[in-house]
């Protein structure tokens, strides 16, 4: 093996402590192997909260990108994973779900002369996002056995790669894709239709 490269089994197999450390001293390849271990414990969080699957990936990246650009401007000075990831990723969904809450209320304003209001949620809103999950959750349970087997196993609480579960399942990795692909539009089908039932 080249010095260049990393020995991937090794990195697999390290205690996280131990590679928060490097990733603090900047070490891309325990950036990337964080990522990895964590980025879906924070997707599940943000889905639990009624953020749109295309959303909550988004915003994962998102926080990946502050957390890497805080340590690098040496704002960072611990990195306890996943809890400090899953933090940042609500904060950032939170400033996302004002952000659009105040242009469309300025806007509203604007248009019948009004001022806007506070953007910050109430309990329309906390109700709202309850739904949002309620009906996720509902459909996942009418989805296929076993496209409900893998889309818990990749996003739920012990989430795997895919690559994982096609292992685990005894299939290939274009088929895992594929059945993760077609939840994830079946869940967005029906967040639609719940928004447009609710309008």
């Amino acid at each position: 093996m080249s010095p260049g490269r990393r020995d991937l089994r090794a990195t697999d197999d390290e205690p996280g402590d131990r590679l928060a450390a490097r990733a603090l001293g900047g070490d891309e390849d325990a950036w990337e192997e964080l990522v990895r271990r964590h980025s879906r414990r924070i997707v599940v969080s943000l889905l639990a909260r009624g953020v749109a699957l295309d959303a909550a990936e988004d915003l994962a990246q998102e926080t990946w990108m502050r957390l890497i650009q805080q340590q690098r401007s040496g704002r960072l000075r611990g990195l306890e994973l996943p809890g400090l990831a899953v933090v940042q990723a609500r904060q950032l969904a939170l400033e996302a779900a004002r952000t659009d809450q105040r242009r469309r209320r300025l806007a509203h304003g604007a248009a019948i002369g009004e001022p806007a209001a506070d953007p910050a949620p109430g309990p329309e809103d906390v109700a709202a996002d309850r739904e949002r999950l309620a009906t996720i959750e509902a459909e996942l349970d009418r989805c296929p056995g076993r496209a409900r087997e893998l889309f818990v196993a990749v996003y739920g609480d012990e989430a795997c790669t895919p690559a994982e579960a096609a292992t685990r399942f005894g299939l290939s990795l274009q088929r895992v894709r594929q059945s993760l692909c077609e939840t994830r539009a079946r869940l967005r089908r029906a967040l639609a239709e719940h928004e447009g039932e609710a309008s």
